[in-house]
Parts: structure tokens; C-alpha cells; sequence
């Protein structure tokens, strides 16, 4: 078995220990489906990271199914065909999805590239890319550089000197076959079921839970733990914009990052959400430092104070500062998932 294999099956196994209950965050799930698997000290290149897990969960629990939602998979079609744009002339070549697969919402997306790190990483910012460079471990990296790009749909690329150097993998594409497949391939219009309610809150739930764990900076942070912050920060937005549920997601979420990677919580936080947040919600966690930075300082980016959100990134920020008291009254969990499905069901009662 290859530890790419191995990596996969590790996830996949975590993921199952996570929806069932069996365990209650990433790293005790993922230690567990590691000694069960591999009964011996693992090679770090065999442990699969946090995002990982998470696509797994996303395939177990069918939430990104691209046979449940045809409009999801012409989004991701769409994404994969603007960024063979932007990577032109640049040869490249597609290690996933395998041959024959539909492109899909959780799929592990790979690009190999031929080209300067530099050069490659301005020519998909010039395209509205925002990308981060991954460190190499475990192995040589002479000509060898890796990106990673943030958004609705995460990729890795993966840069060599030049492409004899791309690995030989039978699944592999070039970019040229892949965005022939896009094009072609027919997207029915998306009826959903009455019945089929995709669990996004079980997912919000997985990724919450963990906060009550992590203590917060006493200087800063008198309340104590992350998701105690968290709910004081929803109360707070409840008060000031009750019906708004995508603001209302965004002060719930904001945190869920510092449960998966602390060093980079707002990337880890989209990263793990991806498409069960709206582009709004999403636009509101991401800016939120920012606007943090606006409040102490009065300095803005003209982005951002141009944008028709701008007040509603401001009020997040001012939330997040505020909802730091101890002893402060709040609901729990539970009561905050059913509020907001409350708010779904108003928004259903209106259209009847």
C-alpha cells in the first residue's frame, strides 16, 4: 500500500469515527483510525492533515455529492475551467480527479505545473487567486515548490523545474483533457427532493465542539474557551441583526479554524467550511481581522469600505471584541442551530 493510500484510508476511517460519535475531535479520531489501520510508528507523509479528514467527511455524509447537486458540480466545472486559464501557457497536468471521474465539490483537486514559483503565484493573483506556499518535507526538492489555493474549491499545485519532472500516475489528465471534460460534460438543473435537507449543522457541530477545549489568551480573553466566545459573540450579533442568517453563521463560525490549524485559523476555517457557507458568509469570516484592525486603528483597505458588506464586517468585529466577558449569559449549541433553522423555516413559510 502507498502512503498516499494509506493517508486516504486513515481519513476515511476518522471521518467514520467522527459522524458516528466514536470520537469527538480530529486528532484523537485521526490517532485512533491510525492504530487500528497501521499497528506501528507512521511516517509523517502517512498522516493525513485536518482538511483531508474533513473531504472525507463531506463524501461520507453525501453533503458534496456531485450526483445530489448538479448545480454544485457546474460550479466546480466552472472554477476548474478558469484556472486552466489563468495556469496557461504553463504546461500542466491533473493528478485528481482520476480518468472517467466527474469533477465534483470534494474531490482532492492536484495540479502539477512546470514553471518558477514566482511567476506561476503572480499569474493566479493577477486572476483574483489568493495562494499560500506549502513547506516540503520528507523528501528531495531540488526544483520542486508547492502553493495552495484558497477558495470555494481548495487545490494544491504542485511546481517543477520542468515537466519531465511530473510524476507518472495511470489516473493523471492533462489540463487540455480535463477542461474538454468540463465543457462537456451536461449539468441537469437542480430540483431538490422534499425530503433532502443536507446536514450542514452536523458538520458546524463537529467543527464547534472542539473550541470548548481551547482556552483563549487570559490578557485578551477573560471568558475562558473558544466556543464560550463563540455563543457570546452570536448573542451579540442576534441582538443587532436577528434575521440576518448568514451574519448570524459568520459570528458562530468565526472561530471554527483555531480547532484545526491555530497558527492559520481564518484559512483553516474556509478551508474546512467550503461550500456549506454562502460566498457572503464566507466574504464576512475572511474580513473580519481586517475590520478588527479598523477598529483599533480607524485605518481601511478602500476594498473593503466600498464594499456592500462593510457595515456588517465592522459589526462582526466589534461582536468579537465584546463577546469576551466572563460569566455572560448565553444559550447553548443546540439552541443556536435551532434558531437559525428557525430562520430557514420562516424564509420556507414566505415563499409558499
Amino acid at each position: 500500500m502507498s502512503r498516499e493510500e494509506l493517508r486516504e484510508q486513515i481519513a476515511a476511517e476518522a471521518a467514520r469515527l467522527l459522524l458516528r460519535g466514536k470520537e469527538q475531535d480530529f486528532a484523537a479520531a485521526r490517532k485512533r483510525a491510525a492504530r487500528w489501520l497501521k499497528r506501528r510508528r507512521l511516517h509523517r507523509d502517512e498522516i493525513p492533515s485536518n482538511q483531508e479528514i474533513q473531504v472525507q467527511l463531506y463524501a461520507l455524509s453525501g453533503l458534496m455529492a456531485s450526483e445530489r447537486d448538479p448545480m454544485l458540480r457546474a460550479q466546480m466545472q466552472h472554477w476548474v475551467g478558469q484556472l486552466l486559464i489563468a495556469l496557461s501557457p504553463a504546461p500542466s497536468l491533473w493528478l485528481a480527479p482520476p480518468e472517467g471521474s466527474p469533477l465534483a465539490a470534494g474531490h482532492e483537486l492536484r495540479v502539477c505545473v512546470a514553471g518558477e514559483q514566482s511567476s506561476v503565484r503572480q499569474q493566479l493573483l493577477a486572476c483574483g487567486y489568493v495562494t499560500r506556499g506549502v513547506p516540503l518535507t520528507g523528501e528531495t526538492n531540488a526544483g520542486r515548490w508547492q502553493l495552495r489555493i484558497e477558495g470555494q474549491f481548495p487545490c494544491e499545485i504542485h511546481g517543477y523545474a520542468s515537466a519531465a519532472q511530473f510524476p507518472v500516475d495511470k489516473d493523471a489528465r492533462s489540463s487540455e483533457e480535463l477542461q474538454a471534460a468540463a465543457i462537456e460534460q451536461p449539468v441537469a438543473p437542480y430540483e431538490p427532493a422534499d425530503d433532502e435537507h443536507p446536514d450542514a449543522y452536523g458538520v458546524f457541530q463537529m467543527l464547534l465542539e472542539p473550541l470548548a477545549r481551547i482556552q483563549l489568551p487570559a490578557h485578551s480573553h477573560s471568558e475562558g474557551d473558544a466556543l464560550y466566545h463563540s455563543l457570546q459573540v452570536f448573542e451579540l450579533g442576534r441582538e443587532q441583526r436577528p434575521y440576518d442568517e448568514e451574519f448570524l453563521l459568520a459570528c458562530l463560525l468565526h472561530d471554527v479554524g483555531l480547532g484545526i490549524n491555530p497558527r492559520h485559523p481564518v484559512l483553516s476555517a474556509l478551508d474546512a467550511l467550503g461550500t456549506l457557507i454562502t460566498d457572503r458568509t464566507r466574504y464576512l469570516i475572511e474580513q473580519r481581522p481586517v475590520a478588527a484592525i479598523y477598529l483599533q486603528t480607524g485605518e481601511c483597505p478602500r476594498n473593503l469600505r466600498r464594499s456592500a458588506d462593510f457595515d456588517e464586517v465592522v459589526l462582526l468585529a466589534r461582536c468579537d471584541r465584546e463577546g469576551r466577558v466572563a460569566g455572560a449569559q448565553v444559550g447553548t449549541l443546540e439552541e443556536a442551530f435551532a434558531y437559525l433553522e428557525s430562520l430557514d423555516s420562516e424564509w420556507d413559510d414566505a415563499d409558499e
